[in-house]
């Protein structure tokens, strides 16, 4: 349901900025609510499932994401219905991570173990490919709405089987649960991102350095309060392992260029080729399609080839795609944008279970549940930086190119035509300037956004060649 949830709405972003009249910043924000509470509240995962249990704070996370996809559902308007993803992220904090700890949880053998989360990647790979295709069904045949009315008894079926098939695991009725630490996370992770959101109003712009100074302190003052901690949210002193802060930071990017890319990839189809949504999640198929196949193959090929190649290669694979990316415009054919999709599905076929055994094998079996939770939240707060950062400089780029076009066509006040045309709502926008002054900006920011994506993405793979001795098949203890 989480990793449904992540796909569909990005299909049905331009339907739901026609009703609620919505702009492109918070177009942003329906993604980014979910994602920041995602990645801040998934660092309390591992505390509250070791103090209360990890099937009973499971079960209570899957009611509330439930609920709040009701919420969702029946929202009127934009700021309730960033209420309820807001929601939905918090809940899904602690299913991601908690299906993770599960399976190592329950398998031994680490050969077995990779077995199981090639598996487990291919189910939500799935998932990933089910969103697309069933969100632009609903969005074209029955409105936004349903997209988070699916979740309805989806949760309720996983509730079922979740009280049925799942044990419960030992709890720590003393432990200590940093509740300073986790309200700090959330209003760095917040304000930073929020302020990278507002880069288009200009680096000294009030809404920019206001909330960017105000998380810097806050990130600072959490990291002093994560040092001092008994039991920290953020266990510091394990980044000094290379085993386990290089793959952390490769999870990070895995969110900032793929996982955001969903977003860039919504607006491109539909707002720039001008597909319906339907086509969208069609287009978005070989993606998906490709991750969850490779993954079928992910347990074969780490026993023969080893982490280290495996996470060089998905890398440089994701890397590439997404720079070729680059020289996709709004008459560019679908051979060209599919067959680079289905490359970049190859590489997270193989990139996100890598990620998964490299960070989890690093570890003792005691600290997985906590190293799971640092691992998605670092790979979920990298997607909310990505679209932040990114969708920005899509943005920016994409006024620059429109003004330079209504400029050349001797139309006036060029420049806040263009900051309209791009930042207001899209129907709106296109009512007062032509589509094709509309598409091509939107075009030219796509391609400016994918340029860092591919190259951090390229850049990982380097550091990841060159970080030493590749760990053997077997994940180490």
């Amino acid at each position: 349901m989480a990793d449904i949830d992540i796909t569909i709405v990005n299909v049905a972003l331009p339907a739901i900025q026609a009703d609620v009249d919505a702009s492109l910043a918070e177009l942003q924000w329906i993604v980014n609510s979910y994602a920041v509470c995602l990645a801040a509240f998934m660092l309390s995962a591992s505390g509250l499932s070791n103090k209360f249990g990890l099937k009973r704070i499971w079960m209570l996370a899957m009611a509330l994401f439930t609920a709040s996809s009701l919420l969702c559902a029946f929202a009127g308007n934009i700021s309730l219905l960033l209420v309820g993803r807001s929601i939905q992220g918090a809940a899904g904090a602690v299913i991601i991570p908690g299906a993770m700890s599960i399976i190592f949880h329950a398998f031994d053998d680490a050969k077995l173990r990779a077995k199981v989360v090639g598996g487990w990647s291919t189910f939500s790979a799935i998932g990933l490919i089910v969103g697309p295709l069933l969100g632009g069904f609903l969005v074209d045949h029955t409105g936004w709405p349903s997209i988070f009315l699916i979740n309805i008894p989806l949760g309720i079926m996983a509730l079922a089987l979740g009280g049925w098939g799942m044990k419960e695991i030992a709890v720590e009725k003393d432990l200590y649960l940093d509740v300073s630490g986790q309200v700090l996370s959330i209003l760095w992770l917040g304000g930073m991102t929020y302020a990278l959101a507002a880069g288009h109003a200009g680096l000294l712009a009030p809404e920019v350095t206001v909330p960017l100074a105000g998380s810097c302190i806050l990130f600072g003052v959490f990291l002093f309060r994560q040092s001092r901690t008994a039991n920290p949210l953020l266990p510091l002193p394990l980044f000094r392992q290379t085993g386990f802060g290089i793959p952390n930071l490769a999870s990070f990017i895995l969110g900032f260029s793929t996982y955001s890319s969903l977003f860039f990839f919504s607006l491109f189809f539909q707002e720039a080729q001008g597909v319906s949504a339907s086509e969208a999640g069609v287009r978005l198929m070989p993606q998906f399609l490709l991750t969850a196949i490779v993954s079928l193959f992910f347990g074969r090929l780490h026993s023969r080839v080893g982490t280290r190649w495996l996470m060089v290669t998905s890398y440089a694979l994701i890397g590439v795609a997404m720079v070729l990316l680059c020289f996709a415009e709004v008459q560019t054919g679908y051979v060209y944008t599919g067959s680079l999709l289905a490359l970049m599905g190859v590489g997270m076929g193989v990139a996100v279970p890598v990620t998964g055994v490299c960070v989890l094998g690093a570890v003792e079996k005691a600290r997985f549940a906590t190293a799971s939770a640092v691992m998605n939240a670092l790979r979920q707060g990298g997607m909310a930086f990505g679209i932040a950062i990114l969708g920005a400089l899509l943005g920016a780029e994409a006024v620059k190119h429109a003004t330079r076009q209504l400029t050349a066509d001797g139309i006036s006040q060029a420049a806040l035509r263009a900051q309209t045309l791009v930042f207001s709502n899209a129907a709106d926008a296109e009512a007062a300037l032509s589509t094709h002054y509309y598409r091509e900006a939107i075009a030219y920011g796509f391609q400016s956004a994918m340029l860092p994506a591919g190259a951090a993405c390229l850049v990982m793979a380097v550091i990841l060649a060159v970080q030493g001795k590749s760990t053997p098949p077997a994940v180490r203890r």
